[in-house]
């Protein structure tokens, strides 16, 4: 490594002397040089290291002695010398100036304010800019006419700067300033909101102006600080100073310098010349400097700070170089111009040497030293030290390379830290004696100091020196190749200070060497180091003081030097990444219950070790949690076995129920929450009884008492009961507490009966009630009625229904005597020709005839051709028959008026006559058989339609018909055509209808002849040949007169038949000739004929400027002559008019003048760039040629590529230069101009021009390429737009960004390569190709196995850079190297879940192919067994193990495999979930007196958890005394359901039946309801909508809706019961109720099946159910729940071949929710109000009921119980609450209003709880609250209370568990309300009908 940087400094040594290309290729080496020290040290190491660099660079540097530079304080000279020997003996001399050469201190300025300013410009001192001084002021502009200030006129030079500070309070177009000298502007500077203008004059007059677009960064009413910097040319505007990169805002290039020769003039700030762009606003410190300022001037104008450079910073640049150099802070470089521009002049001066050029990064400046004047002077030598400022640094390197020949002795000494003393480094020596060491002395510990013997002989310049800390050739220091593990070594390469002192010199010591050779000169002095990071940062902050390393995400570390670990990773001790690990910091497992841990090592099993132990400790555990890891619940709390233990509520209170646990203990176990019940008492809490006991009391030893059910009654011999009430589980016919007696309407208790008793199966409506004697099972019959079952009707009864049976009522008359009717239809025996059910009316065909008391039956007789479709049938009263349109009579035989011929085909019977109304004798009828009409005279015909012969058809005649009255002579006969009327004529002569007129070309008709004479007109002189009809004059002509037209008018001639006019005369009103311009040579002009052409021929003669040059001949139509005059000159004007004449005379037309247009320009055309070019815009400029064709209308200036002759842009204007944007950097272009007129363009000679060099673009993203697990071939292709030579590609790398990952991971350079790639031979040079491209591939190496890396690549020309987007690649797989254990968690007693994590990528290191989950079980005396259970897939993360017992431990581990191997992780431990005990006997009972009974019992068989608790329970009665009658049913509360399998109807079936019995009080409610599947196309429901029964199906795509059609509309909500009998055969339905009403509908659809279904619903449907039918109408189905009574529900089951009808089994339910239990049945009274039952609540809507300042509540209540809460309402978003509630013998009223809490407390004793109805009020009026129950009253007064608000539901009987853990914790304001206090005996409320144990019939709310 050594030798590599010796050569490479050696190369350097030797290139000094050559051209700037070789300092370029010293830079390439460089770079090669860092970049392979990276490679070395750092890049294969896993910590995270800054890169390398030159820490010294722009440091603070000092000598000692202090004036130890040469030039200080006066210039001096001194010897330089070359590598060559002879220069030493001689002296060529240079010298030593320390002086700037330009400005070293601030320019003067005039302030424009407050001189000159107008009467309406006010000065304010409040509103100024930042950084303004106390007593500054800022002036302001009104918008009022002659608002400005004329401060004294100024006179500008070539270089001027103008600053001032802005506040523009509108928008548009402001002037800032203008000067102007007799009118014309000077100058002017205008600012808007978009844009910024500077207009100038130059002498060539006034110049387009500069524009500048502002947009966005000039506001309204936002101060603004412009500057204006303009030199020669040069303009330049900065905005707040300078930008980012110290350049102005926008620099552009003036055409020529400001032109301002005179002193006079007037000078305007605030409004232009013109009066108009007034500024509106504020200004302030408005400055002109006679200079153009530098930059950085700007900068301290703007801020008050002047930048600070390392080297002589009060050296200024010059104005037409106002930036100083971005990377060489020596040069200054003109605005606007590319960093790589060569236009650059020095800062300093040129023969300055000053101290800080020693470390400047700049290997071209040199520090001399001062000269010593003798031998003495070089022994003592000079110190040189520099303060590395901003922290301490790893220093690994310090090279020197000088310009004076080597010292002979160099001693390096550091300041570990600033605070400390110098210590020695190193030692450097010709001979090391001088320092009374040996020569390269041995190193015994990693930082030992020794000495370096230098060569006898070093050059005599550009010696260079290196130090190397860790390897001093030729001695490796101890613990150089283990430098992260020796932490001396560690300790000896930081430095805060570094300090060179140099003595003696090679060379100069010999007598005849010139003194002023005895010098130290030092190009440049290199400290390589890096921020101290410990390994856990790849970049540090370095502009801090002090630096800040910016600590990886990954190392979870904190702190400038990333030296101490986050909060919460202290799971090990701190340690610093090495070359091999990271060490990052570790986090401690506190599951988020904490937020810092520590270290403790008493914890830790491998304090020594980093991958393995643990020894953090969580602090300070939240969330009820403890622990180490906060991994347990504290005291009475508990968590869920498998729970997350990161769950923010994983600990749970126990909530233990003290009366359910032994000793009223409130601890439960720690997994799981158990609590430790009595013997009899169950659940988590302890708060239930076990199955078969009931009544949970505190004073019971065993919590509960048994229950003691008769097996033969209950349901499968169950013996458990209602917890509170001890009621068992009757069968569907048994009834009472016990289950030991039939139902009403049932008998004989067995135990073998499913039902428990056999139903009495009365008849509904034969019956009285469905009561029956227990032993015959006669029913007790209504009237009418007889039979067993009360189903048949007496005699001349019949149709046994609801109402009982119906009276035959047969008619006397139609009946036979002596019979009796149908006892089922009713129907009477009828005589012959009469029917109906009683005989009283005729049958079909025949109709009736009263006779005296009687009547008889007649046929009908009609006539088959007159009546509708043939019918025979007539009405059966009157015998009419029904008639077509058009008959009449009794028996349709007749035809009507006006009609004949009846016939059976005719539709309306008779066919119309339609006789002509004209025709027709008035009052008149057709013949009926014929239809002949009775015809007028002059008519004929059938209809009377036609005339008679000698007339004809007139519309317009009374009658319709005329007399011919053709004329006797002109016509052949008197017979005329019978439509038209039109007369035969005699002679060809004639015409006319009658032949009485003459034809065309015809006169003078004769009476006598009946002919006529023809007109015999002049064909040249007459218009036609008509003349008059009895004169026989023609028509003529214009110009022809005389009888026939023969003769011209006076004063024309030339009669012809050709001439429109007869004849001709003189022309006139000739128009002028129309002219069109077509070019610069040739006109074109157009005329008519004149106004009055006068004949049919004339001659045109067309003259120009008087001379004739066209002549041509036009006839009659005339039309328009056109004629091109050609070869004319351009830009000229001509004269021109028309001369017409004809055969008679002529006329001229007056003159017309058009000028051609202009010609193509002559003269020169010069085209010029302006230089320099920018590298997307080029500035030319042309000359004006002289021109005599016209004016020139644009010029036009073109570009192209001139490699492939492209377009590139186009100005066209009347300007005479133009910018052409949009170019391509780095290509060559070629222009050219034209000028142009009208008529042509004169194009100048093309100019090339090349574009500077921009940095590239288009850098695509890499293409990357798997090698190995542990490489990647990475390669890509030059940018798609080069912009210039390419010089350098980098390559950085990062891994891929994790989805969840906060920040991208850090990225590293891991390639770069140097070369010269040019795009295009755009420079002629032997050169370049000098340096082969750089390379565009490389291989990436030492990388992670499976992982993903993204890379992207960095291009770099001349000009600047671009970077590609990331790409990513993944490494090939490796085996995998871990696998996490799996979480087991239990579901169940019997399975557990196991689940698992994929690990990350660098674990798995492959494509995840599968899982295995085994099972491992440990034998006694063998290994180990594994059972693979299961095989997952790669996306499988979890698997259920079932089968298993309860409470036992099991062992799973997961094995991951990918391509290439397998991996096992260690093994994850679940237990199963306890269950309860199995195989428990009975217990023993055995009596030992009236009082007192002896329990005993086996322990269970199965304990299937932990050892048991044994409670023993026994029941108490409530309210046993109070008894209501029940019938038979389940009550349905109206918001409950039961839901049976889909299985209960038949599926895919034609037919439905549906059989119950109901009673209700609402008149809508949904009984049964069943869908299919999806979108429910098919359906069954039976329903009530408005008291009416509606059986409603759809076997698909056609739903029906059917109810009873003949009871009158009746109503069945009426508390009584009522049968329904619904089916369905096919598509047709029918619905009979009561046995009597029935109804029928079919679909239309054709379907008549309907398939599966998704459930059978009795009495409603579950809470968000969703019915998706759109049906309408009475076709709807109602969601609402049936309220009321359902019994004997059957279904039928089977159609064919006989019906068979099955009994819906309540028990069978798959869900039940909100409904009674069948056993319960259905009261027979009900008393109004709500029951309870020991669980639940009612809840009231809360608009029911809002608090207020004054009201009032009132209720009802009886108990046999102490303690329970009666009334609870709160405020949801505030504190307020009303609870009401009973607690051992007192009635508490609890009120909290805002912070008043208020108690009322009335005492009871036990009055309340004999079963008794007891009435509470509660009253609050103002400050006053009371209660009262019945006559008890107690009240309180509380001042401060306020006015109730509440919102919330009103609480009935109980609360809500949610609304129960709030409240639960307020103490006293509740009465201490315990879980036994709600829930002792309220539950969710089953119907509001009725009251059983307790109960609340009603409640009133009143607001006083």
């Amino acid at each position: 490594m050594d030798a590599l940087i010796r050569r490479s400094f050696f190369v350097n040594m030797n290139c000094w002397a050559l051209s700037l290309s070789c300092r370029f290729l010293f830079h390439a080496i460089e770079t090669l040089i860092l970049t392979y020290y990276d490679s070395f040290v750092l890049v294969s190491s896993q910590g995270h290291f800054p890169r390398l660099e030159n820490v010294g660079a722009f440091k603070n540097v000092s000598t000692v002695p202090t004036q130890a530079t040469c030039g200080l304080p006066d210039r001096s000279t001194f010897c330089h010398s070359s590598v060559a020997a002879e220069s030493i003996m001689s002296c060529t001399q240079r010298f030593c100036v320390q002086e700037c050469p330009y400005r070293s201190s601030p320019p003067s300025y005039r302030l424009l304010f407050p001189e000159g300013l107008g009467t309406c410009v006010t000065e304010d001192k409040k509103d100024l800019p930042p950084g303004s001084f106390s007593n500054a002021s800022s002036f302001i502009f009104h918008n009022q006419k002659d608002c400005f200030s004329t401060p004294p006129l100024l006179r500008l030079s070539a270089s001027f700067t103008l600053t001032v500070w802005l506040k523009p309070e509108q928008e548009g177009v402001m002037c800032v300033i203008e000067k102007a000298i007799d009118g014309q502007t000077v100058f002017k500077l205008t600012i808007s909101e978009k844009e910024t203008m500077f207009y100038y004059r130059t002498v060539n007059g006034l110049q387009p102006p500069i524009k500048i677009m502002t947009l966005g960064r000039i506001l309204v009413k936002k101060w603004i600080h412009l500057s204006v910097q303009v030199h020669h040319s040069r303009i330049s505007f900065f905005l707040n100073g300078w930008e980012d990169d110290s350049t102005p805002f926008d620099s552009r290039i003036l055409v020529g310098t400001v032109a301002d020769t005179n002193a006079d003039g007037t000078l305007k700030i605030g409004q232009s010349f013109t009066g108009l762009e007034q500024f509106v606003g504020r200004m302030q410190d408005f400055r002109f400097y006679p200079v153009a300022l530098t930059n950085r001037d700007i900068l301290e104008v703007f801020s008050g700070r002047f930048p600070h450079l390392h080297t002589q910073s009060e050296c200024r640049c010059p104005g037409s170089h106002p930036r100083v150099h971005p990377l060489i802070q020596r040069y200054c470089i003109p605005n606007g111009a590319d960093d790589t521009t060569n236009d650059r002049v020095l800062r300093l001066d040129a023969e300055a040497h000053p101290l800080y050029y020693i470390n400047d990064d700049d290997i071209g400046t040199t520090w001399i030293s001062s000269v010593f004047a003798n031998a003495a002077g070089l022994d003592h030598g000079v110190s040189i030290t520099i303060d590395l400022q901003n922290g301490q640094y790893q220093v690994f390197y310090i090279i020197l390379q000088f310009f004076s020949p080597h010292p002979e002795a160099i001693r390096i000494e550091r300041k570990k830290r600033d605070d400390l003393n110098w210590e020695d480094w190193q030692y450097f020596a010709k001979n090391c004696s001088i320092f009374g060491m040996d020569n390269n002395g041995s190193l015994e510990k990693p930082d030992s100091v020794n000495c370096l013997q230098l060569p006898s002989f070093t050059p005599y310049s550009y010696g260079n020196l290196t130090f190397s800390v860790l390897t001093p050739e030729p001695n490796h220091r101890p613990g150089y190749n283990d430098f992260y593990n020796t932490p001396s070594l560690q300790e000896f390469v930081k430095a805060t200070q570094v300090r060179i002192h140099m003595r003696g010199q090679y060379h100069t010591n010999e007598s005849w060497v010139n003194f002023r050779h005895r010098y130290y000169g030092v190009n440049e002095v290199t400290v390589s180091g890096r921020c101290n990071c410990h390994g856990h940062a790849d970049n540090c902050d370095t502009a801090m003081e002090p630096y800040r390393c910016l600590c990886i995400k990954e190392s979870y570390t904190e702190g400038s030097n990333c030296d101490r670990c986050l909060p919460l990773y202290n799971d090990k001790p701190f340690r610093p990444g090495d070359q091999v690990h990271a060490y990052n910091c570790k986090p401690c497992q506190c599951y988020s219950h904490a937020v810092s841990c520590h270290y403790d090592l008493e914890m830790d099993p491998f304090p020594q070790e980093y991958y393995r132990g643990s020894g953090g400790v969580c602090d300070n555990c939240q969330h009820n949690t403890t622990g180490r890891n906060c991994e347990l619940c504290k005291d009475f709390h508990y968590r869920q076995a498998g729970a997350d233990l990161s769950a923010i509520d994983v600990c749970k209170p126990c909530d233990c129920y003290a009366t359910g646990t032994k000793n009223k203990s409130l601890l439960c176990d720690n997994i799981g929450g158990q609590c430790n019940c009595k013997r009899h008492v169950s659940g988590r809490q302890c708060n239930q009884c076990q199955e078969g006991f009931y009544n949970l009391q505190q004073s019971n030893p065993d919590g509960c008492s048994p229950c003691n059910c008769n097996t033969s009654g209950t349901v499968n011999g169950d013996i458990t009961c209602h917890q509170n009430s001890g009621q068992c589980k009757c069968k569907a016919n048994v009834i009472g507490p016990r289950c030991d007696s039939c139902n009403f309407g049932f008998k004989a208790l067995r135990y073998s009966n499913e039902d428990g008793c056999e139903p009495c199966w009365c008849n509904s409506h034969g019956s009285v009630n469905q009561f029956c004697n227990p032993l015959t099972g006669q029913c007790n019959c209504k009237e009418q009625v007889k039979g067993l079952l009360c189903d048949t009707c007496v005699d001349n009864f019949y149709g046994l229904d609801v109402t009982g049976c119906k009276a035959c009522e047969c008619n006397i008359a139609g009946s036979f005597a002596g019979t009796v009717c149908d006892a089922r239809t009713g129907q009477c025996a009828c005589k012959p020709n009469i029917g109906g059910r009683q005989c009283n009316e005729c049958l079909d065909g025949y109709h009736r005839i009263q006779v005296n008391h009687s009547f008889v039956c007649l046929p009908c007789d009609c006539d088959k051709a007159g009546t509708v479709n043939g019918s025979l049938l007539c009405d059966k009263s009157t015998g009419q028959c029904p008639c077509k349109a058009g008959v009449i009579g009794l028996q349709c035989n007749q035809c009507m008026l006006h009609t004949y011929n009846l016939s059976m085909r005719n539709l309306l019977g008779c066919q119309r006559c339609d006789c002509d109304a004209k025709g027709t004798l008035a009052g008149t009828v057709c013949d009926h058989v014929s239809g002949q009409c009775v015809c007028l005279p002059h008519r004929q015909g059938r209809r009377c339609n036609e005339c008679k012969p000698g007339f004809y058809f007139s519309p317009s005649s009374v009658t319709g018909c005329l007399p011919c009255l053709c004329h006797t002579a002109g016509s052949v006969n008197q017979v005329c055509d019978k439509l038209t009327g039109q007369c035969i004529c005699q002679d060809v002569s004639v015409t006319g209808r009658t032949c009485e007129r003459c034809k065309e070309h015809h006169f003078g008709f004769d009476s006598v002849t009946g002919r006529c004479q023809h007109c015999n007109c002049h064909p040249a002189g007459a218009i036609s040949g008509t003349c008059h009809l009895v004169t026989g004059q023609c028509v003529c002509k214009q110009f022809v007169t005389g009888l026939k037209c023969d003769n011209c008018v006076p004063n024309a001639s030339n009669l012809d038949v050709h001439n429109l006019f007869g004849c001709s005369k003189t022309p006139f009103q000739q128009p002028p000739p129309t002219g069109e311009v077509l070019n610069s040579s040739a006109i074109s002009l157009s005329w008519n004929s004149p106004d009055s052409p006068n004949s049919n021929r004339l001659i045109y003669l067309l003259y120009r400027d008087e001379a004739k040059i066209y002549t041509a001949e036009d006839y009659y139509p005339y039309s328009t002559h056109t004629f091109i005059d050609t070869a004319l000159s351009p830009y000229t004007f001509y004269s021109y008019y028309v001369q017409a004449s004809n055969i008679h005379g002529f006329t001229r037309s007056a003159s017309v003048t058009y000028r051609t247009k202009s010609g193509t320009p002559t003269g020169s055309l010069h085209l010029n760039p302006v230089f320099p070019v920018s590298h997307h815009s080029a500035l030319l400029y042309w000359t004006a040629p002289s021109n005599d064709s016209g004016p020139i209308e644009k010029y036009i200036l073109t570009c192209t590529v001139l490699v492939d002759l492209q377009p590139c842009g186009q100005y066209e204007g009347l300007e005479t230069s133009a910018i052409i944007w949009n170019l391509m950097p780095f290509t060559k272009y070629v222009f050219s101009v034209q000028a142009c007129t009208s008529g042509g363009c004169l194009e100048s000679q093309p100019v090339t021009v090349i574009t500077a060099q921009a940095p590239p673009e288009g850098l695509k993203p890499p293409v990357i390429e798997n090698i190995s697990s542990t490489e990647l071939s990475v390669e890509w292709s030059a940018p798609e737009k080069p912009n210039g030579i390419i010089i350098r590609y980098e390559l950085y790398m990062r891994k891929k960004l994790k989805p969840f990952d906060d920040q991208p991971p850090p990225e590293i350079r891991v390639f770069q390569s140097s070369g010269w790639l040019s795009p295009q031979p755009v420079l002629e040079s032997a050169n370049e190709n000098a340096l082969a491209p750089p390379q565009t591939s490389t291989t990436v190496s030492d990388l992670e196995p499976f992982t993903e890396y993204e890379f992207y690549v960095l291009a770099v020309n001349m000009a600047g850079s671009v970077s590609s987007d990331w790409m990513s690649g993944r490494t090939a797989e490796a085996a995998p190297v871990f696998m996490p254990s799996p979480s087991v968690f239990p579901l169940s007693p019997y399975s557990l879940n196991v689940s698992w994590k994929k690990p990350e990528d660098n674990l798995s290191r492959g494509e995840v192919m599968g899982y295995s989950i085994s099972l491992m079980t440990e034998q006694r005396f063998l290994p180990t067994f594994s059972q693979v259970l299961h095989i997952a897939e790669a996306h499988e993360l979890s698997y259920i193990a079932t089968g298993l017992k309860p409470y036992r431990t099991y062992n799973f581990t997961i094995t991951l495999c990918n391509q290439i191997g397998c991996v096992t992780s260690e093994p994850g431990m679940g237990q199963t979930l306890a269950a309860a005990p199995r195989k428990f006997g009975a217990p023993h009972v055995e009596g030992i007196n009236s009082t007192m009974v002896k329990i005993s019992w086996n322990e269970p068989e199965e304990l299937n958890g932990p050892s048991p608790t044994y409670q023993v329970e026994r029941m108490d009665s409530s309210l046993a005394t109070w008894s209501t009658e029940v019938a038979k049913g389940v009550r349905f509360p109206g918001n409950g359901y039961y839901r049976f399998a889909s299985s209960t109807l038949p599926a895919n079936a034609y037919f439905t039946g549906i059989k119950v019995k109901f009673k209700t009080k609402e008149p809508d409610g949904l009984i049964f309801f069943s869908a299919s599947p999806g979108n429910q196309e098919e359906y069954i429901a039976l329903q009530l909508r408005s008291g009416r029964p509606y059986f409603l199906f759809d076997p698909q795509g056609s739903a029906v809706a059917v109810t009873p059609t003949n009871d009158g509309g009746k109503e069945y909500n009426d508390n009584s019961w009522h049968q329904i009998i619904a089916t369905r055969i096919q598509a047709l339905g029918n619905i009979t109720v009561d046995g009597q009403y029935t109804g029928s509908s079919s679909a239309t659809s054709g379907s008549t099946i309907i398939g599966e279904n998704t459930g059978v619903f009795v009495g409603g449907l579950p809470q968000g159910y969703a019915v998706v039918r759109r049906d309408e109408g009475m076709k709807m189905v109602i969601q609402k729940g049936f309220v009321g009574c359902l019994s004997d529900l059957f279904l039928k089951k089977k159609y064919t071949p006989y019906e068979y009808w099955e009994s819906l089994n309540w028990q069978n339910a798959e869900e039940q929710n909100n409904v009674y239990h069948i056993w319960e049945g259905c009261p027979t009274v009900l008393s109004e109000g709500a029951h309870f039952l020991g669980k639940g609540f009612l809840e009231l809507y809360s608009g029911v009921f809002s608090g207020g300042q004054e009201f009032e509540i009132s209720f009802k209540f009886r108990t046999d119980q102490l303690n329970g809460l009666l009334l609870f309402v709160y405020n949801k978003d505030g504190p307020d609450f009303l609870a009401i509630e009973l607690k051992s013998g007192i009635l508490n009223v609890l009120l909290k209003t805002g912070i008043v809490f208020t108690q009322v407390d009335l005492w009871l004793g036990l009055s309340y709880c004999d079963g008794n109805w007891n009435k509470v009020t509660v009253n609050k009026e103002g400050s006053v609250v009371s209660a009262s129950v019945n006559e008890l009253r107690e009240q309180t007064l509380e001042p401060n209370v306020q006015q109730l608000k509440v919102n919330s539901p009103v609480y009935i009987g109980g609360i809500p568990s949610e609304i129960q853990n709030i409240y639960k914790d307020l103490g006293s304001e509740l009465g201490k309300v315990t879980t036994q206090s709600l829930s002792r005996f309220f539950r969710n409320f089953r119907h509001v009908q009725g009251c059983w144990t307790f109960c609340c019939p009603e409640l009133k709310f009143l607001n006083l």
